[in-house]
């Protein structure tokens, strides 16, 4: 019964491709195993051409609120519309084909390159073009245009002729796959784990760029100094919406969740304390910055 109650539903009601703004109110959510809701009564609103960035500590809400967001968990009280379509009533699989996720998991299929970039909307006949525009985008191109075969190598070791990538490489090619998606919403998920602090940088900027009049970008990330151009950044603890606001408006704060976490970070970065190189914690920067490997 329980299974029955949550699983995801077949069909529903049709869903704008481009939703004007993604609006969550009054909504909870419970694990079964947790005394605790996950979320708890939270209203948010996400608008179409902005960056809205979620942070908060472990534990705070984040994950849930993607879910429910992507429509993998359905809320137990309140509503999630796409403009004026409940997301409970909702075709799941519209939903889906109108989302693209980038996090730090992303798959790294055994195919070409070329494969690698069109799986992202698999639906789509792949234009040479498209392909390369998407490329581009992130920088990939570069990285293509080094492989033995271009876009025609097969990004695997394992097999004859096949080319291995580093991690920061990689990510170029999930960046570059998430703008060939051309999604109305953009969920992005810790997606530096694999970069060095420059490539890290220039990855939030290209990340920023996804957003379009008609697209939203939701960027979730423990790395504080990523959001600070977010249009909006909505800050999550212990399953409650605690703080809403720019960065300015909430680094203004200084008795506020997001001061202290802003400020925690960049006071690692000022002395070191951790014994590392200031401005360089948590960036492991030797293999992912070494050239493909062919065999």
């Amino acid at each position: 019964m329980e299974a029955t109650a949550r699983a995801i539903p077949v069909g529903g009601v049709p869903v704008p491709g481009h939703p004007a703004e993604i609006r969550f109110e009054h909504v909870t959510y419970h694990y079964p195993d947790r005394e605790r809701p996950a979320l708890d009564d939270i209203s948010l609103t996400l608008s179409a051409g902005t960056v809205v960035a979620l942070v908060g500590t472990n534990g705070s809400g984040k994950s849930t609120l993607v879910k429910l967001l992507a429509g993998l968990h359905k809320a137990q009280a309140g509503r999630i519309l796409w403009d004026k379509v409940d997301l409970a009533e909702a075709d799941r699989d519209q939903v889906f084909s109108h989302i693209a996720l980038l996090d730090q998991s992303f798959a790294r299929w055994p195919f070409t390159a070329e494969t690698n970039l069109a799986i992202g909307k698999p639906a789509r006949v792949p234009e040479p073009e498209q392909l390369a525009a998407a490329a581009a985008f992130s920088g990939a191109d570069a990285v293509i245009n080094a492989l033995p075969h271009g876009m025609k190598t097969l990004l695997a070791l394992q097999f004859r002729g096949g080319s291995e990538l580093s991690g920061g490489q990689w990510q170029t090619i999930g960046l570059s796959r998430t703008r060939y998606r051309d999604a109305s919403l953009i969920i992005v998920d810790e997606p530096t784990s694999a970069l060095d602090p420059e490539a890290e940088i220039a990855c939030f900027e290209k990340i920023r760029r996804l957003r379009s009049p008609t697209t939203t970008v939701v960027l979730v990330t423990h790395r504080m100094a990523a959001v600070q151009h977010a249009d909006l950044i909505y800050v999550l603890h212990e399953g409650l919406l605690v703080e809403q606001g720019t960065h300015q408006e909430l680094l203004a704060d200084k008795a506020g969740r997001y001061h202290r976490m802003f400020q925690s970070q960049a006071d690692q970065y000022i002395s070191g304390t951790d014994g590392t190189v200031p401005g360089q914690q948590n960036h492991p920067a030797t293999a992912d910055q070494q050239g493909p490997v062919d065999r």
